[in-house]
């Protein structure tokens, strides 16, 4: 299989290294020319690992039986998808952004064959060639809009740790919540996760947040039971969450799609979600 990874972040990298691994024909699509004279150069390190991948900046370069990743983030998106549906338009689609806004972004693009996914791996970036794999994990699919005959075949690639889920909306909504639990404390208070348990306050507050959400989406219990968020927060106790990571690197925060979705779905107030999100949002102004 030919896959195409469009954008070269901690995830973009990670996915890119991942796939090489498992013997797949991969290309990483970087932001900037910079970065993939870079990587051409130097290759990726992962893990004192060194991966030669080709580095592409045009859409133009890849072939139209080529699965493209996109591994952006979603305010990226948005200058994306022109190009991407201009130049790309027979290719199969898959998109593995934090939050759900960037659904309404897909239903406007010509592509017939588009899957959605959920990372639940760690990564951090650590500079434009080395990323470090700080938690192992799956990469969920779903469908989105075509035949998903088309994009089964990723849950079987040997080695790539993949799974398929067969409601797209369970699946993404799952990973919403828990950063809504995770990311928001972690940033705000500057804590890593395993701080979560360990700092009392932090956990009250962990406990409460829960309590808010299941009050207003009940299928937290089944989608993503309380013992689950905790088990999380202690495998990955030394990893500072992405929110945090961006707040720290004063980059933009993923507030909107994740916490204002949240409250926008939301039939009920949820004000203990409502504070986080304007404490954070008041320091990003």
């Amino acid at each position: 299989m030919k896959f195409a990874v469009v954008g070269a972040g901690a995830i973009g990298m990670l996915i890119a290294c991942l796939l090489k691994d498992a013997g797949e024909d991969v290309q990483l699509m970087p932001k900037t020319e910079k970065q993939a004279k870079e990587i051409e150069e130097i290759g990726i390190l992962k893990d004192h690992k060194l991966y030669q991948i080709p580095a592409i900046t045009k859409f133009q370069l890849i072939s139209p039986d080529t699965y493209i990743i996109v591994a952006v983030k979603y305010d990226a998106l948005q200058g994306l998808l022109p190009e991407l549906s201009r130049e790309c338009p027979d290719n199969p689609l898959i998109f593995l952004q934090n939050g759900m806004l960037h659904l309404e972004l897909i239903e406007e693009l010509p592509q017939q064959q588009i899957a959605l996914g959920s990372v639940e791996h760690g990564a951090l970036k650590v500079s434009a060639t080395e990323i470090r794999h700080t938690g192992l994990g799956t990469i969920k699919f779903a469908l989105a809009r075509g035949e998903a005959s088309i994009f089964k075949p990723l849950a079987d690639i040997q080695g790539f740790t993949s799974g398929w889920v067969e409601d797209a909306d369970q699946l993404l909504f799952r990973k919403v919540l828990l950063n809504c639990l995770i990311n928001p404390l972690t940033a705000l208070m500057e804590i890593q996760n395993g701080e979560l348990l360990t700092n009392y306050h932090a956990y009250e507050l962990l406990r409460n947040l829960y309590t808010e959400l299941y009050l207003a989406f009940p299928e937290i219990e089944k989608l993503l039971p309380f013992e689950e968020v905790t088990a999380l927060c202690a495998s990955t106790s030394t990893n500072t969450s992405s929110m945090l990571a961006d707040k720290l690197a004063k980059r933009k925060m993923e507030l909107d799609t994740i916490l204002l979705y949240t409250l926008r779905r939301s039939k009920v107030d949820l004000p203990l979600l409502k504070t986080l999100y304007n404490l954070l949002k008041a320091t990003e102004v």
